[in-house]
């Protein structure tokens, strides 16, 4: 079982204009995946660059990646053009993992690892999110949120309602979901998706309880976790 990230990414540098703590920078998030899976056999990275690769800063690590240029102008766009691109690669197998990631999150070391036990302990497993959304223990809405807990022999996970654009999943399931997961069928929004996925096609998404990465958005980052240090 291969992993193949489809990193989603397009001409910018620094930060932005979101709610970010002081210390986050689009390049160290992306430096950080690398360094997370460097000598790892089994894991296929993707840039899908929305823009020219050389145009941007990401294009120094260009031998690091296979790349995917597209021009949509649009962060939505490049996750579904993501998700196209796949449908059309022959190498990639029914059961290989699939990961949508977006260019905003940084990750602990052997998620890998780690996600590779879950899908092999829970055979038939729909979405897995790595990041451990802090709203959901704090918001108001998830007062009465209630989380079936699972465990393997190397990490505790929780079912959740929803997730955010990056996400886990297999090539089949993929496949199958191909209309939703493209805005055809599910209007767009994130959190609608998910929720129109389990209740009309019983997929469920599960985290890891902590995160092994986390959505660089400030108050909103998986807890527990120095992400400032890792992100140093």
């Amino acid at each position: 079982m291969k992993i193949h990230i489809f990193y989603s990414h397009y001409n910018i540098t620094g930060t932005d204009h979101k709610t970010r703590p002081h210390w986050f920078n689009y390049e160290k998030c992306f430096v950080n995946l690398l360094n997370t899976i460097e000598d790892r056999k089994n894991i296929e990275l993707h840039v899908v660059m929305d823009g020219v690769i050389e145009d941007n800063w990401i294009g120094k690590y260009k031998d690091k990646y296979i790349v995917h240029e597209i021009l949509t102008g649009n962060g939505n766009d490049a996750a579904i053009k993501s998700i196209e691109i796949i449908s059309k690669l022959d190498n990639i197998e029914d059961k290989d993992l699939i990961y949508i990631l977006e260019n905003d999150y940084l990750h602990i070391n052997n998620w890998d690892e780690i996600v590779l036990d879950v899908f092999q302990t829970f055979e038939g497993l729909s979405y897995v999110s790595l990041y451990d959304h802090n709203d959901k223990y704090f918001l108001p809405m998830y007062d009465d949120l209630v989380s079936k807990i699972f465990t393997t022999t190397k990490y505790h996970w929780r079912t959740t309602p929803s997730t955010c654009g990056s996400f886990i999943t297999t090539k089949k399931i993929l496949m199958e979901d191909y209309n939703e997961q493209t805005g055809v069928t599910v209007p767009s929004g994130d959190h609608h998706k998910w929720l129109w996925l389990n209740e009309n096609k019983g997929r469920s998404v599960l985290t890891p309880i902590p995160g092994l990465s986390t959505h660089c958005m400030e108050f909103l980052m998986s807890p527990t976790i120095d992400w400032k240090k890792i992100n140093n």
